[in-house]
C-alpha cells in the first residue's frame, strides 16, 4: 500500500511505560527476564508451531543479505568518536519504527491483566520488497500495524509470520521507494568484549543510538514474556528500553547480530538479543508463512556432577533423558530413559538445551546418528525425525489396583508391591519384571522426585529388578551420597528419575 497517515498518535515519553511504550497495555520490550528452574522441553517440540497472518505468495529467493555494504570499524583500532556516528547513519535508514493497536490479550501475562491500546516497537529491513524482522511480542495481538522509516514515510504493514519460541516476527510493507537493506552478520563470530551498537525507538524516542560491548554469550536460563525459549541470548551493556524490542544489535562491521529482546529491570546496563544465526535457520520457512519442526519424542534434563561420575563421563555433558514418549522416532530408535545423549548428527551436546534446538530444526524425515552414554557405556543410534504432531497427548493406559502387602522403603517415602498379571500385560512386561508404586507418603523424598502410586519400576541404577524383595535389595545397595536412579513405566511413557542418596 502507499504512504499513510499514522492511525495512532504516539505516547508522550514522560508517560507511564505501559510494557513497552504503549499507553495502554503493550508487552513491548518490558520482556523483562525471569530466571527459570529447568526447561524441560519435549526435544523438537516446535512447542508452537508458527503462528501465520498471511503466508507469501512469492517469496525472493535470497530473503536477506550477509556481505555488509557499511564502512567497517577496525577492531584493533582506538575507537574515535565519530566511529559509531559512521556506522549510525549508515544503517539507521534500515531501522524502523512499529506501531501497533493492540487487541486485548486474553490472558494474563506476568505484568497482570493486558489491555488492548497502541504500542510502539523497532524493526529493521532485511531485503528490498520490504520484509522487516521484529520481536513476536511487539505484533502478538494486533489488528492493525504501522510502519515508519527514518524518513517519516510511514506505510501499512503485514504479519507474514511469527515464532515465539524465539519471540521473532517476519513482517511486510509495500514500499514505494528504495529502501536501505540491513545486512545480517555471523553472532557464532562475535567475541565478548566487543563493540556493538543497538539502533531502536525508545519510549518513542526515533532511531536512538547506544554503543555499547558484548558483555556474554550464550545465557539461557532467561524467560522473555514470561515464555520458555530456545534462544542462547547475547547479552550487552548497550543501552536498551521499552520500544526497542525488535531492533538490531549491529557489530563493528555493520552487520546485524541479533534482535534486542529483553532487559534486566532490576539492574543497569544488562539486555539481551536473540542471535542472528539461530534466526537465519528458521527464516526461510517463517517467509512461507509456517515453520515446520521435527521431532524426537524425549524430554531431558541436565547432567548432575555425581552422575556423570557414575556414568564414568569426564564432565557433566549432554542431555539426559528424562522421558521417551512411547511410538516417538526415539522410542523407534531404541532410546531408553537414563541414557545421556552426547552428540546429535556429530555437533556434541556441550549444553543439555542445545538438544531440542538441533532435534527441531533437522528436517523432518532425516536420519541422524546419535552417540550416547547407557550405564556408562558409549553407544550409537540412528534415529529418522518425524514432522512434530499436532496432538502430542498421550493415551493413557488404565492403571490396575497396587497389590497389598508392599514391600517399605522407610527413607524414600514409598511402598512397593508385586505387578499382577493384567499390569503386565497391558504394559507388556515380563513375569519377572517390575515392581509397582503402592504408596507414597507427603513430603518425602518420593514424591518429591516425582513418584506417583501405580508407577512402575522396572530398573534400579540401570539394573532390572524381579520383584519388591530384589527392588529393597538393589536400593539397599546405595550408599549415602551415591546416586539412586529409577527406570519407570506410567502408563505408556517410560520415565528416568536420579537424584543423590
Amino acid at each position: 500500500m502507499g504512504r499513510t497517515r499514522p492511525l495512532f498518535r504516539p505516547p508522550c515519553p514522560g508517560r507511564p511505560i505501559c510494557a513497552g511504550g504503549g499507553e495502554v497495555g503493550g508487552r513491548l520490550m518490558r520482556s523483562i527476564l525471569r530466571v527459570r528452574p529447568g526447561f524441560l522441553g519435549v526435544i523438537a517440540v516446535g512447542l508452537s508451531l508458527l503462528v501465520a497472518t498471511e503466508a507469501i505468495a512469492e517469496t525472493p529467493a535470497h530473503l536477506w543479505t550477509e556481505k555488509s555494504w557499511a564502512t567497517p570499524l577496525d577492531p584493533d583500532a582506538p575507537v574515535s568518536m565519530r566511529a559509531f556516528s559512521r556506522l549510525a547513519k549508515e544503517l539507521s535508514p534500515a531501522v524502523v519504527n512499529i506501531n501497533v493497536r493492540k487487541n486485548p490479550h486474553p490472558t494474563p501475562s506476568f505484568f497482570g491483566p493486558q489491555g488492548g491500546g497502541s504500542g510502539l516497537g523497532t524493526g529493521f529491513i532485511i531485503h528490498k520488497d520490504g520484509y522487516v524482522l521484529t520481536n513476536n511480542h511487539v505484533v502478538r495481538d494486533t489488528d492493525a500495524i504501522q510502519i515508519k522509516l527514518d524518513n517519516d514515510h510511514v506505510y501499512t504493514g503485514r504479519v507474514v509470520g511469527t515464532y515465539p519460541q524465539l519471540d521473532v516476527a517476519l513482517l511486510k510493507f509495500d514500499a514505494k521507494e528504495a529502501l536501505t537493506v540491513a545486512p545480517l552478520g555471523d553472532s557464532e563470530g562475535l567475541e565478548i568484549g566487543e563493540w556493538v551498537i543497538a539502533i531502536g525507538n525508545p519510549f518513542g524516542l526515533s532511531h536512538t543510538v547506544t554503543a555499547g560491548i558484548v558483555s556474554a554469550k550464550g545465557r539461557r536460563d532467561i524467560m522473555a514474556n514470561g515464555e520458555p525459549m530456545y534462544a542462547r541470548f547475547i547479552q550487552t551493556d548497550a543501552s536498551i528500553n521499552p520500544g526497542n524490542s525488535g531492533g538490531p544489535l549491529i557489530n563493528i562491521r555493520g552487520e546485524v547480530v541479533g534482535i534486542n529482546t529483553a532487559i534486566n529491570a532490576a539492574g543497569q546496563g544488562i539486555g539481551f538479543a536473540v542471535p542472528v544465526n539461530m534466526i537465519k535457520k528458521i527464516l526461510p520457512q517463517l517467509a512461507t508463512g509456517k515453520v515446520s519442526r521435527s521431532y524426537l519424542g524425549v524430554r531431558v534434563d541436565p547432567v548432575s556432577q555425581d552422575l556423570a561420575a557414575k556414568l564414568r563421563l569426564d564432565r557433566p555433558t549432554g542431555a539426559l533423558v528424562r522421558e521417551v514418549l512411547s511410538g516417538s522416532p526415539a522410542a523407534k530408535a531404541g532410546v531408553h530413559p537414563g541414557d545421556v545423549i552426547l552428540t546429535w548428527d556429530d555437533k556434541p551436546i556441550d549444553h543439555w538445551e542445545d538438544l531440542p534446538w538441533l532435534a527441531s530444526t533437522t528436517p523432518t524425515g532425516q536420519k541422524v546418528m546419535m552417540v550416547l552414554n547407557r550405564s556408562g557405556k558409549e553407544m550409537r543410534l540412528t534415529a529418522q525425525v518425524a514432522e512434530y504432531p499436532t496432538d502430542i497427548g498421550l493415551a493413557a493406559l488404565a492403571p490396575s489396583a497396587p497389590s497389598p502387602g508392599g514391600a517399605s522403603v522407610a527413607d524414600l517415602g514409598m511402598t512397593v508391591a508385586p505387578l499382577d498379571a493384567a499390569t503386565r500385560k497391558q504394559l507388556g512386561l515380563g513375569e519377572r519384571d517390575g515392581v509397582m508404586v503402592s504408596s507414597v507418603t507427603a513430603g518425602s523424598t518420593a514424591e518429591q522426585l516425582g513418584m506417583r502410586p501405580g508407577d512402575v519400576i522396572t530398573q534400579v541404577n540401570y539394573d532390572p529388578v524381579s520383584g519388591p524383595e530384589a527392588f529393597h535389595q538393589a536400593v539397599a545397595r546405595v550408599a549415602a551420597g551415591d546416586i539412586l536412579s529409577f527406570t519407570i513405566r506410567r502408563e505408556n511413557r517410560y520415565l528416568f528419575k536420579a537424584f543423590t542418596r
